[in-house]
């Protein structure tokens, strides 16, 4: 019977042994779980911030396409206004050369009326000189 009681005390004492092993362990998983959801808190940080910086990201998106747009306007814009600057140019040099035409015209006509004035005032002093030197 004394057999039986130690038998059975050393068994407690091997029990005992392993419940303290187990406390440790189980105390080791408290501290890797509290590390765990130390790690789980600090991911949920990450994504919330990974998430406010997406939404910049959009936003400065959006606004680039929006300059995009704007740019493709003015720069259709400014292909008009150099067609038309074009168009413009060629008609202003077509109407100067024909204002420069009639100017031409008008100053070689000037210039004729004033020469046949003049030639006929010199015929005609010429007519009185010859008239006089005949008497």
């Amino acid at each position: 019977m004394e057999n039986t009681l130690n038998q059975i005390l050393s068994e407690i004492k091997g029990m005992k042994t392993d419940i303290s092993d187990m406390k440790t362990e189980i105390s080791g998983m408290k501290t890797d779980i509290c590390d765990i959801k130390t790690d789980i808190c600090g991911m949920k940080t990450d994504i919330s911030g990974m998430k406010t910086d997406n939404s910049g990201m959009k936003t400065d998106i959006s606004d680039m396409k929006t300059d995009i747009s704007d740019m493709k306007t003015d720069i259709s814009d400014l292909k008009q206004g150099q067609r038309r600057l074009e168009e413009s140019q060629e008609k202003m040099q077509k109407n100067i050369i024909e204002s420069l035409g009639g100017f031409t015209d008008r100053i070689m006509d000037h210039v004729d009326d004033k020469t046949g004035a003049l030639n006929k005032r010199v015929y005609k002093v010429e007519s009185d000189i010859e008239r006089l030197s005949r008497q």
